[in-house]
Parts: structure tokens; sequence; C-alpha cells
């Protein structure tokens, strides 16, 4: 990999989701020297948001706790983060996730120091969350050095809230090849996997619902799906109200060892992503790279960045959002024909390594870095232009009229 010599400050929100490995494979990876920085809170807001209490001492706690965060301790940090700076000799901020951007760029303002800010989903959708940040975003959108983007539709959704188009880069996640190995799709056993947080833009109710149409044309069939999330409950009473326990299984969080043995027992990997009210989105969802990587064809939604991972005929199939009959014929399709399921799996392992290895997609972030500090990266990162939006809508239309 090419040599960088800056001091990088790579700075996270206090509290990770056990699914965001991607934000901590930039702290392993993002070698020569990598300061990282905990505990530097969002917004007083997204710590504590509003409750429902007609409790007035309720009510007081909750203003004296936000108090201390936005007058006392979120200046303090601050400071901290400034002396941070000074005695590791920081030469580059980048912040993971658009908040922890808006947090940081009075301390980077103060020295100077470029700003890269790496947004990953909810930060560039969430209607709540753009509102919130929505004149803290324009501020750090003139001062940043560099805009990240995980996938090329979240690329252009940050241009439209304001982000100067020659400072947005598309940069997707990657996912460590050689720890998951390409399955045998011929031999495999007749299951589905799924993995992914219960939550509602992963929509796992839709799965069930879909697995639900393939289980009446192939009992047999079995689906696991891994996670844990707010759905979990009403996702197993689902299953208690349709009969179907028997051949649906959920698992809690497991390590990432287990998720790939799992993928190695499966046929087909499945995730029905969408827009929830609330406006949130996918950015590119590393389960269905790590599906892929294991040589598993994969079913999902026209889905944001699922778009860039999944082609639609070779490496899997797309099927629109709360399409569920179309969702249940593909997964049918896959467990009835091996052979089939085998050669997508092929591509889809070929694709995943051709561009979305860890190597890639570290290699290309370094690249961004380097840029904003001055260097000369070896290859130039992939600004999004007006042609590549447009070149890329024209794509997209092309696959779906297959």
């Amino acid at each position: 990999m090419n040599k960088f010599s800056a001091n990088i400050c790579v700075v996270v929100p206090s509290a990770l989701a056990y699914t965001e490995t991607f934000v901590q494979t930039h702290v392993d990876y993002l070698a020569t020297a990598v300061s990282h920085l905990e505990y530097f809170p969002i917004d007083v807001a997204e710590e504590f948001p509003d409750q429902v209490s007609h409790d007035r001492l309720e009510q007081l706690k909750l203003r004296l706790r936000r108090a201390w965060h936005q007058y006392i301790l979120n200046p303090i940090k601050t400071v901290h983060l400034m002396i941070f700076f000074r005695r590791n000799k920081i030469n580059v901020v980048l912040a993971e996730f658009g908040g922890i951007g808006a947090a940081v760029l009075k301390a980077c303002k103060k020295f100077k120091l470029p700003l890269v800010v790496h947004f990953h989903g909810a930060d560039a959708y969430k209607h709540e969350m753009i509102d919130r940040f929505k004149h803290k975003y324009k501020e750090m959108f003139d001062y940043s050095a560099a805009i990240i983007a995980v996938s090329r539709h979240m690329a252009e959704q940050l241009i439209r809230l304001g982000a100067p188009r020659e400072k947005v880069f598309y940069s997707s996640c990657g996912v460590d090849t050689n720890r998951f190995q390409r399955s045998s799709s011929l031999g495999a056993p007749m299951q589905v996997i799924a993995v992914g947080r219960f939550v509602e833009k992963k929509a796992p109710y839709l799965t069930i619902l879909a697995f639900k149409k393939v289980l009446k044309r192939l009992p047999e069939a079995r689906l696991v799906m891994v996670g844990a999330g707010v759905l979990h409950d009403i996702c197993c009473k689902l299953i208690e109200s349709l009969h179907i326990e028997d051949s649906v299984e959920l698992k809690d969080i497991l390590t990432h060892d287990q998720v790939a043995e799992l993928m190695q027992q499966s046929r087909v990997f499945v995730q029905h992503s969408l827009v929830p009210v609330s406006g949130d989105r996918e950015g590119t969802p590393v389960a269905i790279l790590e599906a892929a990587a294991s040589g598993l064809p994969v079913v999902s939604t026209k889905h944001a960045g699922i778009i860039d991972a999944v082609l639609h005929g070779k490496t899997g199939f797309l099927v629109d959002e709360g399409d569920i009959d179309a969702m249940a014929d593909y997964i049918y399709q896959l467990l009835c024909n091996p052979e089939l399921a085998s050669k997508m799996g092929k591509n889809a392992r070929e694709h995943i390594s051709a561009n979305f290895s860890m190597e890639h997609s570290i290699e290309k972030l370094r690249n961004i870095l380097e840029r904003c500090v001055g260097g000369t990266p070896r290859a130039v990162p992939e600004v999004v232009s007006d042609r590549t939006a447009t070149l890329e809508s024209k794509e997209k239309r092309r696959t779906y009229q297959r």
C-alpha cells in the first residue's frame, strides 16, 4: 500500500452499533499513524432526545442534563480535543459520521486542520438529523477539505444538501475477502441467510413474509436471521403467527467468524432494505458485501448503495422496495437451481474482490486524506461529477429494464 506519513485523528461517536465495524477498520488499517479519539458527543439533543413526560421533576432533570453537556462538558471536551491535536501533531482529521464532523468543526478551524467528513447512512438521509444539523452541515461543508459518501446515491444526496460537488468523493466500505471463503452453492443446503440489525430500514418482517411465500412452494427451505434490534420481538411474534417456527431461526449477534461459517452453510443471502417514514437509508451494507465475498448470490432491493454492490441478473437479483412476491420468486429460483446460484455466487465474489475489497477501500480513503494534506496520491479518488451521475442513472435504467 501507499506510504502516508501524516498523523490522522479518527474521531468516532461514543457508542458504535455492533454492525459499524467499518469505522473500526479505518482505525485498524490507516497506518502509519492513527490517533483514535472516542467519547466526543454528537450533539446534546442526540445524547438526550426529547422524552414525553408530564413529571415536572423529570423534565427539570432532563433540562439540567442538557445544560451540563451543552455549557460545561462539551466545551471542556472541545478544549481537550484541541490539546490532543497539538500533543499528537495531527495533520488531518477524519470525522466518522456527519454529526461528528459538525462537533469537531470548531477545533479544526482553530488549528486550521483539514477536515474530512465520512458519511455512512442516517447522517445523510434521516429527516430528523438533517433538520437538526442543517446549519452546522452548511458551515462544515464550506470548511471541509473533503466529504466522503459510501454510495453514489449518497454522494448525490450530500450535494443536494449543499456539499460542493468538487469536494464530494465516492468511497465505499470494504470487506476482508480472505476472511470470507467462497461457499459451494452446489452442495449447500436450501438455506437462506439474512444478517443485520432488526430495524425499520432493513425491514426484517418483509424478509419473513417473502420467505413464507417460498415455503408454500418449497417446504424444506430454511431461513436463518442474525442480529438484534427493536423489531426482533415483533419478528418473533410474526414467525409464530405464521406458524413457521420450524423453518425460521432467529439468532442473536454473532462474531464475524460465526457469520462466515453460517454463510458457508447457505445458498442465498437476502435483505429487504427500504426507505422508512424517517427518511433513513442504507449506505452500502457491509453484510451484503460479506455475503457476496462468500460467494453467495444476493436477493435485495433497489435501494441506495445496494445498487452499487449487487449487479441485477449477474451477482444476484434486485426487486422494488416492498415487493415481497418478486423477492420470493427470486429466492425460490436460486434455491431450486444450485447451478445458477453457484454461477451468480462466483460472479459476486469476483465483483467484490475487484471493487469492494478492504485493500481497495483503505487505499482510496488514504489517497483522499493524503490529497487533503497536500500530498500526491498515486491514484486520483473518484470525485462525483455531473457526467458520472448521468451515466450512473442511465445504467440503472438499463439494468432495471432487463
